[in-house]
């Protein structure tokens, strides 16, 4: 979403537009605005040469363009412009101060009234990119807006005595149609070469331009200057005007056609005020509001069949956008029908499931659904014909190779243009991944669960085994014969006892990386109690673990000495197990043993272990 000139733009392209309708920068000094009250005179005063019917009406009015581009342009705020230059035209051609003050209040609003219903129902600045919104400007603008200019410009004339009441019917239409085709025809063409800020035409459309635009001249000398053969005047040859325009508005757009409209009209004006062309009657008034009337048709013809063709290539720019984003998506966009028959298949959905577009394009959806989970498609189609939206679940698919694939899927129905459901387009991302990653981190926390547990049943069986094995070594001394085998069988069962709880002591930490070595048979609960085979010494002194090796590290100093340890022996992608408090644990385990923890049996710690399996232990 984008705001830009006060107008929302929900797409690049309709934020393009409004880019290149946006008021220009303009800093409203006061020589700009006599500029503007220049232009508006020079132009009054040209319009009001052709007055025929009155002095002060013509049928040929260009300000009203003038005003109403300049207020779409700048705002209403160039009003006093437009005041000052109508009062000047109007003083410096007949009536008084006062018929000229009235006047200049009806072209002013004139040019307010417009701008405000332009603004309000036609779509502002945005006016001519749209047919619809150049119809309501040719009904608001073009009509409402300068009949109001009609009715007090005659109005003040009557009431001053420079004109007849019963002519005003007359001055009215004169004025009216007037200042209408001002507001058609040039109105368009000012905006849009103030505004449209496009790429340059390439050579090869400057040239097809130009061949246009000389055969709007030619047209335009044949049919109202007379340059045809004599036998041609008695045909319709108005209807010439009507090719090189359309071909303008299909070929180039808006602003060519509307520079093509008002070429042809200067040249008609000249024409018809000669005598020449289809409109030429007696009275050269009327035959220049039959000239208007005409210019005017063209332009309502003409310029909206542009706008179209405008408007069809933003929404085929668009249409390519969002095919080229649903093609090239890592996503599976798919789109089917509502019996479940795959319409649509981007790259997406080949890489995740294997089939070619050529191969899935007009099978069931079902190809690529398990046969376990095949009640989910009937659910589905029946949810999308009631208009639900079914939103992101987890589910499985099959791919072409036969392997299974969790995915998460959204699905939406497809309206067509009446709003009716004819379809259904469904979104699948692969989260194979982040299912492992799940799984991993579940049997993480189980596995640190467990380590606890072992830890906590380690201490509270540690006091009554030590009571055993001194009560059994005391029964050692008194027993004697072979009764003494038996004795020694149950210490040695105990000693295995007091080394697996002495492993299970130990464990305060683990960490569960993907891909890790395996971690001490401790853990397994199924090989806990095994006995164990002749463990290799314990390494005390530690060397220096390879990066991406495991690393125990024991330090009996607290954390300053574990920080030593570690950056001395740890590498950068070596996995580390920290116990600070093994050394405490082996100084009290000479006394919870009852004095017998000596000699060889301590080869039955969890170093040994470890360092079987790949890990270093480092104990300073």
């Amino acid at each position: 979403m984008a705001t830009v000139a006060g107008q929302r733009a929900e797409s690049p392209a309709e934020v393009g537009e409004a880019r290149r309708v946006a008021w220009p920068s303009l800093s409203w000094t006061w020589w700009r605005l006599v500029a503007l009250t220049g232009v508006y005179f020079v132009a009054g005063k040209l319009g009001l040469s052709l007055a025929f019917v009155h002095a002060s009406a013509t049928a040929v009015w260009p300000p009203t363009g003038i005003a109403l581009a300049a207020a779409l342009l700048y705002g209403p705020t160039v009003w006093p412009a437009i005041f000052l230059g109508a009062f000047l035209v109007n003083l410096t051609t007949a009536g008084s101060v006062a018929s000229s003050l009235g006047i200049a209040s009806g072209n002013t609003l004139e040019m307010v009234i417009g701008v405000w219903l332009v603004n309000r129902w036609a779509g502002g600045r945005e006016v001519f990119l749209g047919a619809r919104s150049f119809f309501a400007f040719a009904g608001l603008a073009g009509g409402a807006g300068t009949a109001v200019s009609a009715t007090l410009g005659v109005a003040s004339l009557a009431l001053s005595g420079y004109a007849s009441w019963s002519r005003f019917g007359e001055i009215w239409l004169t004025w009216w149609l007037g200042d209408m085709a001002g507001a058609l025809v040039v109105t368009p063409v000012l905006f849009l070469w103030a505004t449209d800020r496009r790429k340059p035409l390439t050579r090869p459309a400057t040239l097809e331009l130009a061949l246009v635009l000389a055969s709007v001249v030619l047209v335009g000398g044949v049919v109202f200057d007379g340059l045809g053969p004599g036998w041609l005047s008695g045909y319709p040859l108005e209807f010439l005007c009507i090719p090189p325009l359309l071909f303008a508005a299909f070929r180039f757009g808006p602003r060519q056609a509307a520079t093509c409209v008002a070429l042809l009209a200067l040249l008609a004006i000249i024409g018809t005020l000669a005598g020449h062309g289809p409109f030429a009657r007696d009275s050269q008034n009327e035959s220049l509001l039959l000239l208007q009337a005409f210019l005017m048709t063209l332009t309502i013809v003409t310029f909206p069949l542009a706008a179209v063709v405008r408007e069809h290539e933003r929404t085929e720019a668009a249409l390519a956008r969002t095919a080229a984003i649903v093609a090239f998506s890592d996503d599976a966009i798919i789109g089917k029908t509502l019996d479940g028959v795959i319409t649509s298949w981007n790259e997406g959905a080949e890489r995740l499931y294997g089939y070619a577009a050529a191969e899935a394009i007009g099978w069931p959806i079902s190809l690529v659904i398990p046969h376990e989970l095949s009640h989910e498609l009937p659910e589905i189609l029946e949810r999308l014909r009631r208009g639900e939206r079914v939103e992101h679940f987890e589910t499985k698919r099959v791919a072409k190779n036969g392997r299974h694939i969790d995915v998460s899927v959204t699905i939406s129905p497809v309206r067509d243009p009446r709003d009716r459901i004819v379809g259904a387009s469904s979104i699948a991302r692969d989260i194979t991944h982040r299912k492992r990653s799940e799984a991993t981190t579940r049997e993480r926390d189980t596995l640190r669960s467990v380590a606890s547990l072992a830890a906590g049943a380690a201490h509270e069986i540690n006091n009554p085994l030590a009571v055993i094995m001194g009560q059994v070594q005391l029964l050692s001394d008194e027993v004697v014969g072979p009764a003494r085998h038996r004795i020694t069988e149950i210490l040695e069962a105990t000693d295995r006892i007091r080394a697996i709880v002495a492993r299970m002591r130990h464990v305060t930490r683990v960490e569960l990386f993907e891909e890790s070595p395996g971690l001490p048979p401790m853990l397994d609960l199924r090989r806990s109690s095994e006995p164990e085979a002749e463990p290799a010494p314990a390494v005390t002194t530690g060397a220096p673990a390879p990066a991406g090796g495991s690393l125990v590290i024991v330090a009996r100093d607290g954390p300053a000495r574990y920080e030593s340890l570690h950056s001395m022996f740890a590498g950068a992608e070596t996995e580390v197990i920290v116990d600070r408090r093994l050394g405490e644990r082996r100084r009290s385990g000479a006394d919870e043993s009852g004095g017998r923890r000596r000699g060889s049996r301590r080869q039955h710690d969890v170093s040994g272990e470890l360092r079987a399996r790949g890990w270093t232990l480092v104990v300073r």
